[in-house]
């Protein structure tokens, strides 16, 4: 196989196109499960394994996204985050987020009180209901506060079952992020 390499120019930015010839006597797969190194298409080989119950996880993040750590089921799971969305969820399906804060004022209509943001308690990760493959998932999220005194330890709630069971004050408002 031997690879040739353009570069273009397209609003002011130079991009590379690299193409490969492959030999006629060789049959190539249209798709499949690959993974792609220096160019170059081969078959992805299974799932990552778990080393000590972290996934072998690598992402380059090509569109620059905001990440965010969040809690599920007591682990950590990444998230973007694309803005704030105006939904009905009574015909919207959502999932629940929750954020521990020290303190939140929303109005009657379940949005922040002159859009002042809510006290969040410094270092604490917000915990999400559900991840993509559970029925309950959505990508829209639901904000719901958890209210919590001073003297809360950050990240001591890791789940909606910890969240739901801590006997602190949970408000559900109007907010919705994508």
């Amino acid at each position: 196989m031997f690879q040739h390499s353009w570069y273009r120019a397209i609003r002011g930015e130079v991009s590379r196109l690299t193409l490969f010839a492959v030999p006629r006597n060789r049959s190539q797969p249209i798709e499949g499960v690959w993974e792609i190194h220096a160019g170059v298409p081969r078959a992805k080989r299974g799932r990552p394994r778990a080393r000590d119950g972290v996934e072998d996880l690598h992402y380059n993040n090509p569109y620059a996204y905001n990440i965010e750590r969040v809690w599920f089921d007591g682990r950590i799971v990444f998230a973007t985050e694309q803005g704030e969305v105006d939904v009905d969820p009574r015909r919207v399906k959502v999932a629940q987020e929750y954020q521990v804060v020290y303190a939140v004022r929303l109005t009657k209509s379940g949005k922040l009180v002159g859009g002042r943001e809510p006290q969040r308690v410094p270092g604490q990760l917000n915990i999400y209901d559900s991840v993509p493959g559970m029925r309950k998932y959505s990508p829209i999220w639901q904000f719901n506060y958890v209210i919590v005194p001073r003297d809360y330890v950050p990240n001591a709630l890791r789940s909606e079952r910890d969240c739901l069971g801590s006997g602190y004050p949970i408000k559900r408002s109007r907010i919705f992020e994508n």
